[in-house]
Order: C-alpha cells, then structure tokens, then sequence
C-alpha cells in the first residue's frame, strides 16, 4: 500500500509539474509571438515611417513620414490615393523593376495601384505624404 500510495503521489506531482510547465510555454509562446505576427501593413511593418491616422469602415488613412536621406523598407502598399503634405523628390525602389526618382509639390494627388516599393527621401529635409487606402484595398487575411 505504501509504494502504491507513493506512486500515486509521484503520478499527481508529475501532472502538476507539466500543467505548469505547459501555463509557462503558453504564456512565453504569447510573449514572444504576437498574434500580428503575420501582420503585412505597412503601419504594422514599418511603424517609424508609416502611421495610422484615422480607420473606419470606409478607409484606413495612413501618414508616411520620411527624414533626411531615409529609407522605408520594400513592402507591398495596398491600392491608395496619395496627397503630398510637403514638396519632395523621392527615389521608389520597387521589389521586381528597376528604381524610379519621382519629384512632386505639396498638394499634389493621384491614385497609385497595389505594388511592392520602399521609399527613399533623396532631400536633406523631411517628406509628408497622406495615403487613403478604400475599405478592400488590401490584402484579406
């Protein structure tokens, strides 16, 4: 009875020990791994240069936002209408073509479609745009 009743303690103490252990890989797992993980906006991807500025159900607009000489990443952009906030001379490195300097004023407005592209400020002062991205423009999932 004595070696039964210690095997059984043994057993209890053992599933207590891996409930733990699995509450502490759970909770690390969530740490480390957030659910956006996956996340492909630009907002989520290259938060110092893109930011979200109003959502609704209608439009998300986002303000990208580029200092002297710098660089976003090469990100897909969903399809958009873009407002210049500052005059600009850019260089657009698209993922798959050669890159192509653009310059415009302020106030300038076009719509642009889906593409993968970053941004380089080729200016030694700050660059504004405001993108208004329709409800759809991008990417589900």
């Amino acid at each position: 009875m004595t070696r039964l009743g210690l095997v059984c303690l043994l057993f209890v103490a053992a599933a207590a020990a891996q409930s733990q252990r699995s509450d502490f890989a759970q909770s690390r797992r969530e740490a480390t791994f957030p659910p956006d993980i996956f996340d492909t906006r630009p907002v989520a991807l290259d938060p110092n240069h893109f930011r979200m500025v109003l959502e609704n159900d209608h439009v998300k607009v986002i303000r990208v936002r580029l200092g002297p000489r710098e660089k976003s990443m090469v990100m897909e952009i969903p399809a958009h209408v873009m407002t210049c906030v500052t005059d600009q001379r850019v260089r657009v490195n698209y993922a798959h073509t050669k890159p192509a300097e653009r310059s415009q004023k302020a106030g300038y407005t076009v719509w642009v479609e889906r593409d993968e592209y970053g941004l380089e400020n080729l200016e030694d002062k700050p660059v504004e745009w405001i993108l208004v991205v329709p409800n759809g423009g991008e990417k589900p999932g």
